[in-house]
């Protein structure tokens, strides 16, 4: 089986690890033990554990914030529509091998004890705030206002990740909130 293994089935099985168990849970013996084969075979595609936590990081933040900006990304979409996809995806996202909501809560609490994982969070944030802000400012929105609900709004879409699927969370008017963020300060305070 150990031949048949690649670098990904050993990140996927380390994610499942972390998800299950928290990052302490994600050691070379506990995998091998998951995977059915012996270190060997987890030397043969990583350096070391540390090597392994490095792949993690980069495949987490490339499928919870590349991808989810690439597939955001689009000069068809008024900035609008962008922002409402972007909470319609966070409320429908699965809890999936790397990306989902249960990813996005393990990371953060590994990265609360692991450098190495807390600069991949952060690079994570920053690339998820850039992007926020760019499409705030295309929608009008000028400097320290547009950063500051590009952090809100960021915020906000993690928290209805964790929330996504509970019976207790009611119907939400996304259409509403997003006209709130993309309404200037001065014209909300005309109103």
């Amino acid at each position: 089986m150990a031949s048949t293994l690649t670098r990904q089935d050993w990140i996927k099985a380390a994610f499942r690890l972390l998800e299950q168990s928290g990052p302490k849970a994600v050691r070379v013996d506990y995998l091998c033990r998951e995977l059915g084969v012996t270190k060997g075979s987890f030397y043969w595609h990583f350096t070391d554990l540390a090597a392994l936590r490095a792949a993690m990081a980069a495949q987490w933040q490339r499928d919870a914030t590349g991808d989810v900006v690439a597939a955001m990304t689009s000069p068809d979409l008024s900035p609008r529509d962008l922002f409402i996809r972007l909470f319609e995806h966070a409320l429908a996202r699965p809890a999936r091998d790397q990306g989902g909501s249960v990813t996005e809560a393990a990371m953060r609490q590994w990265a609360g004890g692991d450098t190495a994982v807390q600069a991949g969070v952060r690079d994570a944030d920053t690339e998820r705030l850039a992007f926020l802000t760019l499409q705030l400012r295309g929608a009008g929105l000028a400097g320290p206002e547009a950063r500051s609900r590009a952090a809100f709004i960021s915020a906000t879409l993690i928290g209805l990740e964790q929330l996504a699927g509970e019976p207790a969370l009611p119907r939400l008017d996304i259409p509403g909130f997003v006209d709130a963020m993309l309404t200037p300060a001065a014209a909300a305070a005309d109103r």
